[in-house]
């Protein structure tokens, strides 16, 4: 089944002019007087207007719109509509029940200077529509070139093609060189996927035509490349709709049909030029935009009708090129003209090759000398190739991609003559060749592949092999570099019997996406691989081909399904599993042969919601201690899972997942660490026998994770909070709430240490400082240290005390303090330095309340 050609308001348009014989109407006249003139934007930007006192109409002519009809009873068109064909339903009238083919009419022809809607840029024309598209915008190759074949049979001069389609057609391409016997002018829009030039537009005797907004910059939409040849306005263009009404459309469906008038009007001025005259003419008097000369985004630039019908046709406007230094564009699958002397010798081009290839080039000259030009080619890091040329001659040369230099020059002896040159590339055979039969299937090795392939002959195909060894799961994603590449992917299975079973077509359909992607289970075997174009053409263009296998991970922990073939978790160890099922569950335990603190962790998680954990004690399996959905989110973050204190026994976490998962693994961690009164991060602490002691006696106490943080600074609320614990243990009377007047501006009564900090200062232990600030979470320092539990023990100071540290002078404000402490061996240095300014810790506190307190 062939595939449908879907057309868009914004897609090409086709125009045709048919001669009748009759005389060109030379009209001088004024600007339009249509009322909605204002509206047209692009009659001013191609210089349409200047050019109508010049020559407005062309009567002389047929042109053959190529699209879903007319409107004809529209009050702006039927003056200038023939009798139309209708190739969809023939018999009936090419009455548009679309709207793109009077939009299309519309802006190449609708009736002007008659007071009212717009004006064509033709005013008074014979246009004759021929219907190819259905009421949905629907046709194929095959209708288009029956449509360009109706227009030649009743005569078409001139024929526009408002659409487009990324496929060669072999039909379509014979229609297309009919016309160009024919004396026929072909324009065609270039189209709109953003991509290569489509068909028919792409073909070298056909005008193909971009689209620029009112800035002269070419829209994204509009198709580039190689055989892009003029540009027009293509944004929010002005024109005809149907039932009579009028409003814009946009794209190069809009563009094309201004070239197409522009066409018919050079013909009304210069009756006698031929399809190649009127092509030349309409190139040599655009508006060059972008890069200097031709280039990919504008062809040979912005239309000027008024240059057009002004300007006598240059028989070589290419010129000056006699040196490499001037060289000019010669775009693949275009045409060049120009003219060599006695005078004018030779002629530079320059080639921009896409890929390697080969490029042929076909003479038409109009000398009767058998080699009356000489070629000399220069591919990029290639010899230099000289070959010749007469009328008639095709040459073809090897090119690498790249810049290809082309040198002509006129054989000695030989009188002037012009020339033309058609060229057409055509790309290698891609590495993998041959490749073509399921005999010669290329292999594919390893997990991750990618090769890269084309289409370089009519009915290629690409087959690849490849073994998998273990069951697992196989992608496939083939991806052409332009959207001329219509692909289709096959996949079978070689089975017993060397019979191969095969999954349906991998065809999408989709321009707009035209990757083709598989993504299936697979089993050991062998599999091929098959990737050809959709109509079996020969493309310019190549495809990447990616493969990655991904085997079924390993779950060694299986069986493991219930919490009586639960797996060992060791400590410090990694866990890896697979969740191949909804149903399924993976069970782990552990063992803990003291109270310890248990983090559990999951590195990652392959999928990204629906995990979940449970714990459970072995005294009770009815009731999980701690679980969650959240595995995946709180793995994403890097969260741990669970942390808590559990007493000595043996213990079962059980793991499932809403969204299996078998080609990954999760990874599960716990960290087990043992409790030292409560704490997990005393048990090789120095000072652990002081922290234990007095955690049991309520003086000091840890944080909720089950740590005591032995080495933080202690702040001056922790410090006070120990330090009247330790009064109050010991028997002194201590206030249990401050009853002072004194307000500090940081203590606010919510403070977790308002009353202790209070009693503290009310008993002369903390000090406060300027600004009635207490700095409750300022860390305390050594210094201080000493100087409050020298206060709160009411130690006697004098100079005496003076400590021997080399960093505590007799001056400084606490050396009596750290002296008095030092001497009762209640303090400790660093050898011979007390470091007052540092951080006193945690454990240095607890030690030292220890001490002095004799607790």
């Amino acid at each position: 089944m062939k595939k449908s050609i879907q057309i868009a308001v914004s897609v090409a348009m086709l125009l045709t002019l048919v001669p009748l014989g009759v005389r060109p109407a030379l009209a001088a006249a004024p600007a339009s007087n249509d009322s909605y003139l204002s509206n047209q934007l692009h009659i001013s930007q191609i210089k349409a207007d200047k050019a109508w006192p010049v020559v407005n109409s062309n009567q002389a002519i047929t042109i053959a719109v190529l699209d879903s009809g007319a409107d004809y009873n529209h009050p702006d068109l039927k003056g200038n509509l023939l009798p139309g064909v209708n190739l969809v339903n023939p018999g009936k009238s090419a009455q548009d029940d679309n709207g793109h083919g009077t939009e299309v009419i519309g802006v190449l022809a609708a009736k002007g200077n008659n007071g009212i809607g717009v004006s064509g840029v033709v005013w008074n024309a014979r246009i004759l529509p021929i219907k190819i598209l259905n009421k949905d915008a629907v046709t194929n190759v095959d209708m288009i070139a029956k449509g360009i074949n109706t227009a030649l049979d009743r005569g078409a001069k001139v024929i526009l093609m408002s659409f487009s389609s990324l496929s060669y057609s072999r039909s379509l391409k014979e229609a297309i060189d009919r016309a160009e016997r024919s004396g026929a002018v072909l324009v065609a829009a270039s189209g709109n996927e953003a991509s290569r030039v489509a068909y028919p537009a792409a073909y070298p005797t056909v005008v193909a035509v971009g689209a620029v907004n009112g800035k002269n910059k070419a829209i994204y939409q509009s198709n580039t490349g190689p055989e892009l040849n003029i540009v027009a306005p293509g944004l929010n263009v002005y024109t005809t709709k149907l039932g009579g009404k009028y409003g814009s459309f946009s794209g190069t469906s809009a563009a094309a049909p201004q070239v197409a008038g522009a066409a018919a009007l050079i013909l009304a001025r210069y009756p006698k030029l031929t399809a190649l005259d009127v092509r030349q003419m309409l190139y040599q008097t655009a508006t060059d935009l972008g890069e200097s000369g031709w280039d990919r985004q504008t062809g040979y630039g912005l239309l000027d009708v008024n240059k057009a019908v002004r300007s006598a046709l240059s028989g070589d406007f290419l010129e000056p090129n006699n040196s490499l230094q001037r060289a000019k564009a010669f775009p693949i699958e275009q045409q060049i003209r120009g003219n060599l002397g006695p005078n004018d010798t030779v002629d530079w081009f320059k080639m921009d090759v896409p890929y390697d290839g080969k490029v042929s080039f076909t003479a038409t000259i109009n000398s009767g000398v058998s080699s009356a030009m000489a070629a000399t080619f220069y591919p990029e890091n290639r010899t230099p190739i000289t070959q010749y040329f007469g009328n008639g001659d095709t040459v073809t040369v090897p090119a690498k991609a790249g810049r290809m230099n082309i040198k002509l020059m006129r054989n000695g002896g030989v009188n002037s003559f012009a020339y033309v040159l058609t060229s057409k590339f055509t790309i290698n055979p891609d590495r993998n060749e041959p490749n073509d039969t399921m005999a010669t299937a290329r292999p594919l090795v390893g997990n991750q592949i990618s090769v890269t392939g084309n289409f370089h002959q009519e009915g290629d195909q690409d087959w690849f092999s490849y073994y998998v060894r273990e069951y697992g799961h196989m992608d496939v994603t083939v991806t052409p570099d332009n959207k001329r590449v219509d692909l289709v992917l096959a996949i079978g299975k070689q089975e017993t019997g060397k019979n191969t079973v095969w999954d349906p077509l991998y065809d999408n359909v989709d321009r707009d996406n035209p990757s083709e992607r598989a993504s299936k289970e697979v089993s050991p075997g062998k599999y091929y691989i098959r990737v050809s174009e959709y109509q079996q053409n020969a493309v310019n263009g190549e495809y990447r081909l990616d493969l990655g296998f991904t085997p079924l991970k390993k779950d060694l922990n299986e069986p493991n399904d219930t919490y009586s073939r639960a797996s060992p978790l060791a400590a410090g160890g990694v866990m890896t599993g697979t969740i191949p099922t909804a149903s399924d569950a993976d069970w782990f335990q552990f063992t803990l042969n003291t109270d310890s603190y248990v983090t559990i962790r999951a590195p990652f998680i392959p999928v990204s919601s629906g995990f979940r954990i449970a714990l459970y004690s072995e005294k009770n399996m009815n009731y999980a201690l701690a679980s969650t959905n959240e595995v995946a989110e709180l793995s994403d973050r890097g969260s741990e899972i669970f942390s808590l204190r559990l007493p000595k026994g043996k213990y079962y976490v059980r793991l499932n997942s809403g969204i299996p998962f078998k080609y990954d693994a999760y990874k599960l961690t716990v960290t087990q660490q043992p409790l030292v009164s409560g704490y997990r991060d005393i048990s090789d602490h120095w000072a652990r026998t002081e922290i234990a002691r007095l955690s049991s006696k309520g003086i000091v106490q840890g944080f909720g994770d089950a740590t005591f943080k032995p080495n933080e600074a202690v702040t001056r609320a922790q410090f006070a909070t120990m330090l009247l614990q330790a009064m109050r243990a010991t028997g002194s009377k201590v206030a249990s709430a401050y009853s002072g007047r004194e307000v500090f501006s940081d203590l606010p009564k919510k403070h977790w240490a308002y009353n202790t900090l209070g009693v503290a200062y009310q008993l002369g232990v903390l000090k406060g400082y300027p600004n009635s600030q207490i700095k409750p979470d300022q860390a305390v320092s050594r210094a201080e240290m000493a100087a409050m539990i020298a206060r709160a023990k009411g130690v006697a100071l004098n100079s005496s005390s003076a400590p021997s540290y080399r960093d505590v002078p007799a001056s400084h404000w606490a050396a009596p303090a750290i002296g008095a402490l030092t001497a009762r061996n209640w303090l400790n240095g660093y050898g011979s330095l007390f470091k007052p300014q540092g951080s006193a810790t945690r454990a240095e506190v607890v030690v030292l309340i220890a001490k002095s307190y004799q607790v």
